[in-house]
């Protein structure tokens, strides 16, 4: 019987501390099992309390440190949460691409009017350099980044009248004056205003039709209409509010700057459809005459109808009667006011003498900004000073620091 009750409790005992060890409860039974077998054993009673109260501690110390690394955890996943690293991400721009809605889409009528009087006919296929031309800008923050791309083909003259309104925007009418290295985004708050600006100047201050393509055509290809995958996809939208014009543009600004691209193309459709197709023949004066010419680089009548609003071959001041004893004197209409960018020409030398009609007056010879179109032998360039004074005060006109020549994206100094 003694070795039976000696022997239970040890095995108890044994088993309690196999239990302990396998990480039963958060309770202590290695110690109480020790205590009861120390009560039993008589002798050893001593050594045996003092095992257990270690094992004890360890058990409440192991225990305290697994409670630790519990909270620790827990709060190292709450800091993970809340402590997030913030990557940068690409500069982001008012300007998004969004797809073409709305508009009335062009008849048939329209887009073959619209190309006999652009280019001359609408059966054959117009020059390629319209349909792939676009505004696009060198790259910002950098040397040139205020000029545009120009190549040397029919689109150019029109690119130097743009060209100029860019200028103007950037070295006069910004926040920040003087923007010889703009921005992305200056860059395209300029180009934006400028064709605002150019087009509620054809307009006449009332009314805008801009031109936008979308996928549908609306003029199928057959003997009297060749495609030009443009024209015939043309949605007309009206616009009667400069405000409202500007929100427009921006909108759909990076279809004028797709390169290749109609850019160039669409703000000249807009253009003539906004001054109207019958005033725009009115103007060039001569039915057998369309507006882009064969000129290397392009008609001055576009370059005047980007400057002034009226695309007329005729650069002197006002109206002047030109006729002879054999016909009857006819009004020839010029520069109708003065200019906010100007325009000088320089011909060839030719056995025919220039005509008074041809030769720029003084409404764009001292226009409103410093900033000049220039056309050398039918070679188009920009001409500006960064001084406003130049055009107020008679004697700062022989200064000229810090002018500027634009002659294929290669800029000069002038003295």
């Amino acid at each position: 019987m003694p070795l039976l009750r000696d022997a239970r409790p040890g095995k108890v005992a044994g088993a309690d501390r196999r239990n302990n060890h396998r990480g039963d409860t958060g309770r202590e039974p290695t110690a109480t099992a020790i205590e009861t077998t120390a009560g039993s054993g008589g002798n050893d009673s001593g050594g045996v309390a003092w095992s257990a109260k270690k094992l004890g501690a360890v058990a409440k110390a192991v225990a305290a440190t697994v409670v630790v690394d519990k909270q620790t955890m827990a709060r190292a996943h709450k800091d993970a949460k809340n402590d997030r690293v913030m990557y940068a991400r690409n500069q982001q721009y008012k300007y998004n691409k969004e797809p073409v809605t709305g508009g009335q889409p062009i008849t048939v009528e329209q887009a073959k009017a619209l190309r006999l009087t652009v280019f001359g006919a609408c059966d054959t296929p117009p020059r390629g350099e319209w349909l792939r031309t676009g505004f696009v800008f060198r790259d910002p923050e950098k040397e040139l980044s205020y000029g545009l791309r120009a190549r040397r083909n029919g689109t150019r003259g029109m690119l130097s009248a743009i060209q100029g309104y860019i200028l103007k925007h950037l070295l006069f009418t910004s926040v920040n004056n003087a923007c010889m290295k703009p921005s992305k985004q200056q860059q395209l708050d300029a180009l934006c205003k400028s064709l605002t600006e150019i087009l509620w100047k054809v307009g006449e201050n009332e009314k805008v039709i801009v031109c936008l393509p979308q996928e549908k055509s609306y003029v199928p290809h057959s003997l009297n209409y060749f495609q030009d995958n443009v024209t015939e996809k043309l949605h007309l939208f009206e616009m009667t509010n400069i405000e409202d014009l500007e929100i427009f543009l921006k909108r759909y600004l990076h279809l004028f700057q797709d390169d290749p691209g109609p850019g160039s193309l669409l703000l000249l459709y807009s253009s003539v459809l906004t001054r109207g197709l019958s005033k725009i023949m009115s103007d060039l004066m001569d039915e057998k005459v369309y507006l882009i010419s064969s000129a290397e680089e392009g008609s001055i009548c576009i370059v005047t109808l980007m400057l002034t609003g009226r695309a007329t071959p005729n650069l002197h001041n006002g109206i002047v009667n030109i006729g002879d004893e054999h016909h009857y004197a006819i009004p020839h209409y010029g520069i109708l006011a003065r200019s906010e960018v100007g325009l000088l020409v320089h011909y060839e030398e030719a056995s025919v003498p220039v005509q008074i009609t041809q030769i720029p007056g003084s409404r764009l010879k001292t226009p409103s900004y410093p900033i000049w179109i220039t056309c050398t032998k039918g070679h188009y360039g920009v001409l500006f000073n960064t001084n406003r004074e130049l055009l107020r005060n008679h004697l700062a006109e022989r200064r000229w620091e810090g002018a500027s020549v634009q002659w294929t994206g290669v800029k000069n100094a002038v003295n």
